[in-house]
């Protein structure tokens, strides 16, 4: 039980992480009732993450994190766990 609140508290902290690496890249994050699994996508110069209000939080990091797979992370400022999360899972997220 203590290891599954543990999880939870991590992934919670990465999605923030997540989000405010997201927030200086100039991606946007929307969190709407769309009744649909959501994505990310492009619209003109834009980066956007669409995603259901009821969407669970690993789903939500997964979506931010392909996002960000997405920028130039050259000129990003990027906490060091983002960065390994990214380098780590770059072939994944580009197979989506």
């Amino acid at each position: 039980m203590k290891s599954d609140r543990k999880g939870l508290k991590q992934t919670k902290e990465i999605f923030e992480l997540l989000c405010e690496t997201a927030q200086n890249a100039g991606i946007e994050i929307v969190e709407d009732k769309i009744n649909r699994r959501g994505g990310v996508c492009r619209l003109e110069q834009r980066i956007l993450v669409v995603y259901d209000i009821h969407t669970p939080i690993f789903e939500r990091n997964r979506l931010i994190l392909k996002a960000i797979s997405q920028v130039n992370i050259d000129y990003v400022y990027m906490p060091p766990r983002i960065r390994q999360l990214l380098e780590k899972n770059i072939g994944m997220l580009q197979s989506d």
